[in-house]
């Protein structure tokens, strides 16, 4: 009997368990169709839309058939390559041309050709002197006594033939001067009538528009641009302001009165209505010994041992002799200006040729065998000295 009970108890826990297993299988079965349901709607969705994708691409019109070929969208070109930059060469600019207008004044030209050894080209230099510049035409550094004396040599001396006077002649030279070329510009002397400060500062508003570097360029004095007659003391115009304002103008180192070219100098004497002093002497000296060439620069002509046509002009202009001579009054020769002079007249002088002024009268000739001078004619005639030095053997 235990065991019939046994059993019995057995039957109902199997039965359970068979129909728990049977319930669980049962929404397991029902998923997976689901499932399988899904991905055949997803594939049937899928299928549709790559079939109508295909109807379109074969239905529907080339959206690009009407536009030509060049306006088509085409691959982008690759963009160029930029070159490196390399180093480019500094260029220095260069500086503009001046040109100078030519002057309003038809200035005669006085020229001079003079052969020079062992240059290799020729050099023009020009020579102004003698303008008397007058600017005061009413009392003030000239005092009111000396007013008439001025104005008359304003009127008779300061002035041109044609009428130009002195102070406006001085600018046109200085434009005729910027106009030409020349190797050097020498101011021969007597370029004003006498030193005031209206002169000075018309000298000066002239001198400063020169295109020349101030090296080639040579002033040397005369009696008349230091001169300060005309004031009396009165005005307080005196020689300590005269060459003041000289200096101011341009250094007036009275030793170092040349141009040197190198194979060629210009040699000049300032103040030549004196004897030259001793520094003056050293430097000429030294000068005429390098073994160049050297023109000697004057404004009191050299008398000539040779031309008495040089005498015989001199007294017919100025009424006596009026240059460097043993017989002269006014420029007599003492031992000292003889040693200077020796530089000149010597047989091995290097000299080749003298330029004066101050005879207010043109002359040319010899002064001793083989060596010339050339006196200009004044500025003040509407006269500009040009002169050509050439080597030695050229024709012109």
């Amino acid at each position: 009997m235990p065991s019939e009970k046994k059993d019995k108890t057995k039957e109902p826990a199997a039965a359970k368990k068979a129909v728990k297993e049977k319930a669980e299988k049962k929404p397991a079965k029902k998923k997976r169709n689901r499932d399988r349901e899904i991905t055949i709607i997803l594939s049937s969705i899928l299928a549709a839309l790559t079939i109508a994708g295909l109807i379109l691409f074969f239905i529907m019109p080339d959206p690009y058939a009407d536009i030509p070929e060049t306006q088509q969208i085409s691959e982008v070109p690759e963009p160029e390559k930029i070159p490196e930059p390399e180093d480019e060469p500094i260029v220095i600019p260069t500086p503009p041309v001046i040109v100078y207008p030519a002057p309003a004044y038809d200035f005669i030209e006085e020229e001079v050709w003079v052969e020079a050894p062992g240059i290799e080209h020729e050099y023009t230099i020009a020579w102004v002197s003698d303008v008397h510049m007058i600017t005061d035409l009413e009392p003030g550094d000239v005092c009111e006594s000396s007013l008439e004396t001025v104005l008359n040599r304003y009127e008779t001396l300061s002035i041109t033939p044609d009428g130009i006077h002195g102070k406006d002649l001085w600018p046109m030279i200085i434009d005729y001067l910027n106009y030409r070329d020349f190797d050097a510009v020498i101011f021969g002397g007597d370029i004003l009538d006498y030193c005031s400060t209206s002169n000075m500062l018309a000298l000066e508003k002239g001198f400063s528009r020169l295109k020349y570097p101030r090296d080639r360029i040579l002033y040397i004095r005369a009696d008349h641009d230091y001169g300060v007659w005309y004031s009396d003391g009165s005005t307080g115009f005196d020689d300590y302001r005269a060459a003041d304002l000289h200096i101011a103008l341009d250094g007036d180192d009275y030793t170092r009165k040349y141009i040197d070219f190198g194979d060629l100098i210009i040699a000049g004497v300032n103040r030549s209505i004196k004897k030259p002093g001793e520094e003056q002497m050293t430097v000429l000296t030294e000068l005429y010994s390098r073994g160049v060439p050297v023109i000697a620069a004057t404004h009191v002509p050299y008398y000539s041992q040779v031309d008495p046509s040089l005498e015989e002009l001199s007294m017919l202009v100025r009424n006596r002799i009026y240059y460097w001579d043993p017989s002269s009054e006014t420029y007599g020769i003492d031992a000292d200006m003889q040693r200077y002079l020796d530089l000149i007249y010597a047989e091995d002088s290097p000299c080749v040729e003298v330029l004066a002024g101050h005879l207010h009268a043109a002359w040319e000739g010899e002064i001793r065998e083989g060596l010339e001078e050339h006196i200009f004619s004044p500025a003040f005639m509407g006269v500009i000295g040009v002169v050509h030095v050439i080597p030695e053997g050229e024709s012109h």
